[in-house]
């Protein structure tokens, strides 16, 4: 009985913060603050952790969050100055010259960039550069949050599969080997999320319209990931996949438009019109991802960017490179932002000042949520929920193997905190099992990646750059069947790969 009250009370914050989201309609911000302030007294009062290691956590937790928050500044700030130099209406008028209705729109910005976008910045950059895409193209915030949101379709690979990376580390297992089993069990997901994104940007019935296109990315996407991870590198697997699936995309859209002699006329005047301020508008965007690829993989520029300007914190174990993170490519890009369409500093004022107020909200939702995380973490509430849901499972662990990676995921919007929190755990059931580790440290990397776009920080994120702060409550209904129709299919996947490992 003690046992199942402990339980209980060890869940209650996520179970708060779902409540006042979902039910009550609360706004993130105070959400965040409410449910770390449940946790810290729980921690206190019934997890007997001292004040001093829950001040500890707490800063711990912020510390992590300004990884974060420092990419969503120049994130939305460079939204701010494109938008009001004009360049987000050119790029969205010129995405006409591939792509003319919405379900297409969708499949080329979600579907296929978004997993490219993710790959090689991570942190969730993926959501800041689609959402604006999206209001530019003129989806309502609804649907501009979810279609953002699922940019995140594959966030095992994000920033490089940094994630990844921690799992196979502490996991004990190879990389190119948790790697490729992911992008296995990410086929069905796959499938999954481009039927979801082409229902949602052009409604039900546009589905079976599209049902070539759909298999077309999905295949892409899936073939690529796995023979990149299992053969070339884990770490270029998203790039590769989401630059393949776009090119492939693209292509197939002109060879249809060749054979059957037809074209869309829709903004064919405009999109001529503005053909070369397109590439012009889109240049921000390109220094941001050949900093980041060179930044990641040129051994010299990677060791300058790395030594350079780092905020060292050990007692929190907290390691920030500030020329390394994606937050300095999106600075990079912001300033050439400016130098390009002449912005004067009236102008750049007022892009400072919307994007403060939008960090505003976002940022503080961030830290609270994750200062949570980190507090139930150190007092062994996270750990004590996982164990004794493994105990009640026991030799079925294999089913709560991914609902233990999916409640990291939610609970840290992050697969790599997700990953830093259970991948020891995991591997030790593992072996308590006599179970394949490489099984359950797959189920661990895509459970919590998947969940991510769930989590409460992520939707305070998107809710931020739709300027829907204060309703992602809504949001988070919406987004949540999404989630957990994913964790059954991860689910699924997991039961089938465990029948093949033995």
């Amino acid at each position: 009985m003690h046992d199942a009250i402990h339980f209980l009370l060890a869940g209650l914050p996520i179970l708060f913060a779902l409540i006042c989201l979902v039910w009550l309609k609360m706004p993130a911000l105070y959400t965040a603050v409410c449910s770390y302030g449940l946790a810290f007294a729980l921690a206190f009062f019934s997890f007997d952790a001292s004040v001093q290691d829950l001040l500890h956590s707490s800063i711990h937790g912020m510390l992590l969050s300004v990884t974060v928050i420092y990419v969503l500044v120049f994130g939305l700030l460079l939204y701010n100055l494109l938008n009001e130099s004009g360049a987000m209406n050119i790029i969205a008028y010129g995405l006409f010259r591939f792509c003319h209705s919405p379900a297409e729109q969708g499949l080329l910005i979600s579907a296929a960039l978004g997993p490219f976008l993710e790959a090689v910045s991570g942190f969730g950059i993926a959501v800041v550069i689609a959402a604006p895409l999206y209001l530019s193209l003129g989806f309502s915030a609804k649907k501009t949050m979810m279609l953002s949101l699922l940019t995140q379709s594959a966030v095992p690979w994000g920033a490089l599969a940094i994630g990844t990376v921690i799992n196979a580390e502490l996991s004990r297992v190879p990389l190119h080997q948790l790697g490729e089993y992911s992008a296995m069990a990410s086929i069905p997901l796959y499938i999954f999320y481009t039927f979801i994104v082409v229902a949602v940007s052009g409604g039900k019935k546009s589905v079976k319209q599209h049902l070539d296109s759909i298999f077309l990315v999905s295949s892409v996407l899936s073939l690529v990931t796995w023979a990149t991870s299992a053969y070339v590198s884990t770490e270029l697997a998203g790039v590769l996949a989401g630059g393949a699936a776009g090119c492939v995309l693209i292509a197939y859209w002109k060879l249809k438009s060749f054979i059957s002699n037809r074209e869309i006329e829709t903004f064919a005047s405009h999109v001529q019109m503005l053909k070369g301020n397109f590439y012009k508008a889109v240049v921000p965007y390109a220094v941001l991802t050949v900093y980041i690829f060179v930044s990641h993989f040129s051994a010299a520029c990677k060791r300058i960017v790395t030594d350079a300007l780092v905020i060292q914190l050990p007692e929190y174990r907290f390691h920030l490179e500030l020329l390394y993170s994606p937050g300095f490519a999106l600075f990079i890009a912001s300033l050439i932002a400016v130098w390009l369409y002449q912005i004067n500093v009236a102008r750049l004022a007022v892009c400072i000042k919307k994007t403060l107020r939008q960090v505003y909200p976002a940022g503080m939702a961030t830290m609270g949520f994750i200062a949570m995380s980190s507090v139930m973490e150190g007092s062994g509430m996270t750990h004590f929920l996982a164990a004794h849901i493994a105990a009640l499972v026991g030799s079925w662990f294999i089913i709560a193997s991914p609902l233990i990676g999916a409640i990291g995921g939610f609970m840290s919007g992050s697969n790599s905190a997700a990953n830093a929190m259970f991948s020891h755990f995991q591997s030790t059931m593992a072996e308590q099992l006599h179970h394949p580790a490489l099984l359950y440290a797959t189920a661990q990397n895509v459970s919590a990646s998947n969940m991510t776009m769930a989590s409460p920080s992520r939707i305070a994120l998107a809710a931020s750059i739709t300027n829907r702060s204060g309703q992602e409550g809504q949001f988070v209904r919406d987004i949540l069947p999404i989630a957990f129709a994913a964790l059954l299919i991860i689910m699924s996947s997991i039961v089938g790969l465990g029948f093949f490992f033995e």
